[in-house]
C-alpha cells in the first residue's frame, strides 16, 4: 500500500507556507478535457469553435472549418497564439495574401502577438485546427484588430464543450 498523505507531506516540507498556499491553490485548478465532435452540420464557410480549457492567462480550442472556413486579416495586441492541425488542410496567410503555409494533420505555425494572418481550409474535408493562445495574467482576451474582411465576413457558430476551466 503506498503512504500518499506521507509523501504528500515531505513535500510540502521545503516550502514555505506562502509558496505551499500558491502550490495548492494552482493544483486545485487542475482539469482534464478531451474534443468531441458537436452534432451539428456546418454550412460552407461557417467555423465551430469547441473550447477546451482556460485559465487566466491561456486558452485552448478546436476551430472546425468547413469548405473554405475562413476569417479576415487580423491581430491580437495581447495574445501568442499557436496553430496546430488536427484534420485536414489549412493555409495560413500574411499581409498581402502572402502564404505562409500549408498544413496537414499534426503541423502548424506559431503566430506573435500582433502578427498578422488569416487563415481557410483547404478541400471539401472538414478541418480541426488546434488554437492555443497564451496572455499575460489579467490581459483582456478581447483585442482582436480586424484589418480587411474577406467575402461575406466572419460567420460562426460557438459552443463551449467540456468542464469550465
Amino acid at each position: 500500500m503506498t503512504d500518499t498523505a506521507g509523501h504528500r507531506n515531505r513535500q510540502k516540507g521545503n516550502m514555505d507556507p506562502k509558496t505551499l498556499a500558491l502550490v495548492e491553490e494552482a493544483e486545485a485548478g487542475i482539469r482534464t478535457f478531451s474534443f468531441e465532435r458537436p452534432d451539428i452540420e456546418l454550412e460552407p464557410g461557417k467555423k465551430l469553435r469547441v473550447w477546451l480549457a482556460e485559465t487566466e492567462s491561456n486558452r485552448a480550442q478546436v476551430q472546425i472549418l468547413k469548405e473554405d472556413g475562413e476569417n479576415a486579416l487580423h491581430y491580437h495586441a495581447n495574445v501568442d497564439l499557436i496553430y496546430m492541425v488536427l484534420k485536414g488542410t489549412v493555409r495560413f496567410y500574411g499581409v498581402g495574401d502572402e502564404l505562409l503555409g500549408e498544413f496537414g494533420p499534426l503541423q502548424g505555425v506559431q503566430l506573435p502577438q500582433y502578427a498578422r494572418y488569416w487563415f481557410t481550409s483547404v478541400g471539401e474535408e472538414e478541418a480541426h485546427l488546434l488554437q492555443m493562445a497564451g496572455y499575460p495574467v489579467g490581459a483582456s482576451k478581447k483585442q482582436r484588430v480586424t484589418l480587411e474582411r474577406r467575402g461575406e465576413g466572419v460567420r460562426w457558430h460557438e459552443e463551449r464543450s467540456g468542464p469550465e476551466t
